[in-house]
C-alpha cells in the first residue's frame, strides 16, 4: 500500500494498472498530475491518489475521471 503524507495508508495500491503506473503523469480537468497510489479494482467507484507536483499537495480523485499523460507514453511533446 502507499503511504499518504499524513501517514496513513488510505487504502491505495502502489501497484500498475490498465497501463497506468505509479509514478506516472495524468491528466485531470486539463491539468497534470502525478499518480501515487490506486484503490483495488474490486472497489466500486474506485479512487486514484494523485499529487500535484507544483503544490505536492495530494488528492483522492475517480479512476474513471483521469487519463495517462500522452508524454509518459513514450511520446514526446512535439507529436
Amino acid at each position: 500500500m502507499h503511504d499518504r503524507a499524513d501517514g496513513s495508508t488510505g487504502g491505495f495500491y502502489s501497484s500498475s494498472d490498465c497501463g497506468m503506473k505509479i509514478g506516472c503523469d495524468v491528466i485531470y480537468k486539463g491539468k497534470r498530475y502525478v499518480l501515487r497510489g490506486l484503490e483495488p479494482m474490486s472497489v466500486p467507484d474506485r479512487r486514484a491518489e494523485v499529487e500535484d507536483p507544483e503544490s505536492g499537495e495530494l488528492f483522492s480523485l475517480p479512476v474513471a475521471l483521469i487519463q495517462e499523460s500522452p508524454r509518459r507514453r513514450g511520446l514526446s511533446a512535439e507529436t
